[in-house]
């Protein structure tokens, strides 16, 4: 009996210091690699954000007040644009994590919309001054290959371009059929994803109008 016990002490110590080998291993592995991930992330963000925007604009440094401000905004209005205290806002859809002014007057936001299929699909989106869409490129997206993994598609990304806010607030910014003044067509076969990009875009354009409102 104080055989097997010694054993089962000895099974857990090794246990234990194998626990500890392999948490100092993957933690040298992410102090190595975290480093080159984020540049590559803010590599492939200050693309995307050059590539939104009118020809002719550009890009300023990230405004962190205006990041703010959107965040606030998104937790007090629904997706219909109605200032709201409780139930769904639309923080339950999009994040916005970066802001930055361009020389015209626009805006390019870096975006998460947090209903993906697979989790959040990243995105800049470039507003002009006049409120309309400049365009939305895709930085990171974990759809259904071949479904909702097709946002990353250019011609897809290009339908955004010119869109503007619906006539109707409670409208969607997707439609099935075809593309309107205010829609882009759905994504065949992956309407969660649909949904979860313009929803996103929709919450970031009601921010944008409301910013330039109030100025």
């Amino acid at each position: 009996m104080e055989k097997k016990k010694d054993t089962m002490v000895k099974d857990a110590i090794i246990l234990c210091l194998i626990t500890l080998v392999l948490g100092a291993v993957l933690a040298g592995v992410y102090a190595i690699t975290k480093d080159p991930i984020e540049r590559a992330q803010a590599k492939t963000n200050n693309e995307a954000c050059a590539k939104v925007v009118a020809d002719g604009d550009t890009v300023n440094d990230n405004d962190e007040a205006l990041v703010t401000a959107a965040g606030e905004y998104f937790n007090t209005h629904d997706l219909s644009n109605n200032e709201v205290s409780e139930g769904e806002t639309l923080a339950a859809w999009v994040e916005v994590t970066e802001v930055h002014p361009t020389a015209n007057g626009g805006n390019v936001y870096l975006v998460n919309a947090k209903k993906g299929y697979g989790g959040n699909v990243s995105f800049a989106l470039g507003v002009g001054a006049d409120g309309a869409l400049t365009g939305i490129s895709i930085t990171a997206q974990s759809e259904t290959a071949g479904l909702g993994a097709n946002c990353v598609n250019e011609d897809w990304q290009a339908g955004f371009a010119g869109k503007v806010l619906p006539s109707d607030p409670s409208q969607n910014m997707y439609n099935k059929e075809a593309a309107t003044e205010s829609q882009v067509q759905a994504l065949s076969g992956a309407t969660v994803t649909s949904r979860a990009v313009t929803n996103a875009v929709k919450g970031v354009l009601f921010c944008d109008a409301a910013g330039k409102g109030a100025a």
